[in-house]
């Protein structure tokens, strides 16, 4: 009786295989297929061996529900530049952060020596879950996010956060000879300081900030300098065109009678160790500088000994970020090579955070000749003394056409993966435009691939990081490509869609179209 039964669902199940096939191939939702036919299994398989797992069971099922990404070309790689560009060496990165007023775990404790201005709602002393999401993402999303364009270089990481599945299934687009060779480090069970001198035996150290730990190692760069080529007194320097700026003090001074209470408007004001346009604050308005004047009282507490003050920018075009690399020097600093990699034009939120990049991958030449006197007029402020990808801000002067830095970057950029993709969007499936972004969903972080597998499977949309950073509340960085601006904006709606939630409170400026967008 049960071999008849089951006999007879093979039969039934198998003649509906063809059109289930065709009606999903013309709607190309190839995960839906996956889900149907693992329902299958369960209906034709016998219960009582569905009720006793097996490996060849469970094989088959996750088989079903698997999705197969399209192979990713890079068109090169940091392990590439830096081996095109002087340097010999073998090389580890530590691509980890630093921070100043958070332990990020009993093993990472608050950096001392190089200190960074955090947001000043965050100290060690919070206890709240958006603390700890914080540090799950600094541990995993804000590091994994960088790893697709890294090549076959080694790099260390941290478990059990970071998961080798997770990673291994967010390298698997590539192919084995730009994949990098990932350390892991496990905080529960290793002696950090034991481990990094392990995985840096012998090698150079090239990272993305500087940390006390590392004046003990044999960097690349001397975290001194990289130290204080981020700082932004360094854009003082008189040789970076940049915007009439000044240094204003807050120790010992009453913000009220302060330039920051009497500058005219319009001005911008910012902390001297930021990224992510965190700590930044454009004063238009009056009600903005009251935020600004509350915002530097808690700084002024902190201990923060002063600010930088420019004067606003008006521009109408977007406003770009400039990546190149630095090479080694040569016999002399003048025969050091720098190599434009890509401007990336950004997306702010309307409080004027850092929300994404969009890169054109055709209009790349032009802006090149554009902007290469501004890219070496920094680089050789660097040459020298710093090997590495690097990052500049720069605004086009409505008024004068003066192109101006507003800000410097020497480490990698929020644009440094979507710059070496145009051999995946443009060259292989005639996208020209691509934008790299944050999206916040709830669920696991496997369910972005799942939710999103009609545009991953076309390689319309990499997955570059997923981080689960609270239970059923993941975070991912997603790079997708479009043939137009208008089909970016749509296809931005179609993920958020999919992902089934509102993706961010402020909305963002498109400075090409003008049109607002979404993003974190």
């Amino acid at each position: 009786m049960f071999a008849k039964t089951n006999k007879t669902n093979i039969l039934r199940y198998g003649l509906l295989f063809p059109i289930v096939l065709i009606f999903f191939s013309i709607k190309n939702e190839v995960f839906i297929v996956g889900r149907f036919l693992s329902l299958l299994v369960f209906e034709i398989i016998p219960g009582e061996l569905i009720t006793q797992p097996t490996s060849k069971l469970s094989t088959a099922l996750s088989l079903f529900d698997e999705q197969i990404s399209p192979s990713v070309t890079l068109d090169n790689t940091l392990a590439g530049l830096f081996r095109e560009h002087g340097v010999s060496d073998s090389i580890v990165l530590d691509i980890y952060n630093g921070y100043t007023y958070v332990d990020i775990h009993p093993q990472i404790l608050r950096e001392t020596v190089y200190i960074q201005d955090e947001d000043v709602g965050f100290s060690s002393n919070n206890t709240d879950e958006g603390l700890e999401r914080f540090r799950t993402l600094v541990l995993t999303y804000k590091t994994v996010k960088f790893l697709l364009g890294l090549g076959p270089i080694d790099v260390y990481l941290y478990r059990p956060a970071n998961l080798p599945a997770n990673i291994d299934r967010v390298l698997s687009p590539l192919s084995a000879n730009q994949r990098p060779q990932i350390h892991y480090i496990d905080l529960n069970k290793h002696n950090v300081q034991d481990e990094l001198r392990r995985v840096t035996h012998g090698k150079k150290l090239w990272y993305y900030r500087p940390k006390s730990y590392m004046l003990e190692y044999d960097t690349l760069v001397h975290p001194d300098f990289a130290y204080e080529i981020n700082d932004k007194r360094f854009l003082l320097h008189p040789n970076i065109p940049t915007p009439d700026l000044q240094m204003a003090p807050l120790q010992g001074e009453d913000l009220s009678t302060s330039v920051l209470s009497t500058r005219p408007l319009p001005f911008v004001v910012k902390l001297r160790r930021c990224s992510g346009s965190r700590g930044t604050w454009i004063v238009t308005r009056e009600d903005q500088r009251q935020e600004m004047l509350t915002a530097m009282a808690e700084y002024q507490d902190r201990g923060v000994p002063d600010v930088q003050i420019s004067e606003f920018i008006h521009s109408t075009r977007p406003h770009y970020s400039v990546n190149f690399f630095v090479g080694a020097a040569g016999p002399s600093n003048a025969s050091s090579t720098v190599t434009f990699l890509g401007a990336t034009e950004q997306l702010f939120t309307q409080s004027g955070r850092w929300a994404g990049s969009v890169i054109d991958y055709r209009s790349q030449k032009q802006i090149k000749e554009q902007l290469m006197d501004t890219i070496n007029a920094v680089a050789r402020t660097l040459i020298g003394s710093y090997v590495g990808w690097a990052g500049i801000d720069v605004i086009i002067d409505a008024h004068s056409n003066r192109t101006v830095v507003v800000d410097l970057n020497a480490r990698l950029t929020g644009g440094f993966v979507v710059c070496l993709l145009s051999t995946h969007f443009m060259k292989e499936r005639g996208l020209p435009l691509a934008q790299a972004q944050s999206f916040h969903y709830e669920g696991k972080s496997s369910d972005v691939y799942t939710l999103l597998a009609p545009f991953i499977s076309k390689g319309q949309v990499i997955v570059a990081a997923a981080t689960e950073s609270l239970p059923n509340n993941s975070t991912a960085q997603l790079i997708f490509g479009g043939k137009t601006r208008e089909e970016l904006f749509s296809m931005h709606a179609a993920i958020q869609e999919r992902l089934n939630r509102c993706l961010d409170r402020h909305g963002t400026i498109d400075y090409s179209t003008g049109r607002p967008s979404m993003s974190v």
